[in-house]
């Protein structure tokens, strides 16, 4: 036997991405990719979901998938504690950094940023439309002196933009705060940029996830689709990249499948299906 193939009997549990992977860039749950989970719930793996979203945009497609493991939400800033069936801030963005991405946001007026409490209230820094929000994703309050008003850590701060000034203020972070950075920034989409704690990241939440289910991060198949996903997949037993729109994470993966319009899942379940037992 090909010692490079796996097999099926080394996993417990899949870990799915949401947007861009099992969610099409319009966000729809195709019925083929849903139908596809649940057939691998049948092959006797579980599933879970490690998410950028916060669980309010999550919950919806949450219902539609029937997820009953704990979660991973905001790019590993919470997670579902097992123990105690609570959900739980893993780590904050230290303020002083967040009030320091803020001061520098004042330099780029075309960006716009979002920042996630702890109480699951959403604030905005302007009035610049992004895509589906209303729908998919929380409006927020728009506040015009952010930096005055923010006293406590955020979940996550997220920056909307055209990709070469969200770019230019990335690197403007990256040299304001220099290598001691305490903050992680990643991109979910190329028109968003996160921007969390440096200590979390999905990969390192679901690994601290995984053992209290009785589960070790070998026994693990991650599936993902961005740079925000990179983790994860580098640090379970198997990675699975969705699609061709991050070329990082083919370091890091094993295989690779076509995005969820092209019913991406279902080739995955296929696979999953063929491999030696």
């Amino acid at each position: 036997m090909n010692a490079n193939i796996p097999q099926l009997s080394q996993f417990k549990i899949v870990v799915f991405d949401l947007d861009g992977t099992l969610l099409t860039h319009d966000y729809q749950l195709l019925h083929e990719n849903l139908n596809a989970v649940n057939q691998i719930r049948e092959m006797g793996l579980r599933v879970t979901i490690a998410t950028g979203r916060s669980f309010t945009s999550a919950e919806p497609f949450l219902r539609q998938l029937d997820i009953k493991e704990p979660m991973v939400f905001s790019n590993g800033s919470v997670c579902d504690n097992p123990d105690t069936g609570e959900r739980e801030i893993i780590s904050g963005i230290p303020l002083e950094s967040a009030l320091i991405v803020l001061m520098l946001l004042d330099q780029f007026k075309g960006l716009s940023l979002k920042i996630h409490t702890a109480d699951g209230t959403v604030l905005k820094s302007n009035d610049i439309p992004w895509p589906d929000e209303g729908r998919h994703f929380a409006v927020g309050t728009i506040i015009d002196n952010l930096k005055a008003h923010l006293v406590e850590e955020p979940i996550k701060m997220v920056i909307y933009g055209e990709p070469e000034l969200k770019n230019t203020f990335q690197q403007k972070i990256h040299e304001v705060l220099g290598p001691k950075s305490q903050i992680s920034l990643i991109h979910s989409h190329p028109l968003y940029l996160e921007i969390i704690n440096k200590n979390v990241s999905k990969g390192i939440t679901v690994c601290r996830l995984l053992p209290k289910l009785g589960i070790q991060p070998e026994q693990a198949i991650g599936v993902g689709d961005q740079e925000n996903d990179y983790e994860m997949l580098k640090m379970l037993g198997l990675g699975i990249q969705v699609g061709e729109s991050a070329e990082i994470l083919k370091s890091v993966t094993k295989h690779q499948v076509p995005s969820p319009e092209a019913f991406g899942i279902q080739v995955l379940y296929e696979w999953l299906n063929n491999l030696p037992r």
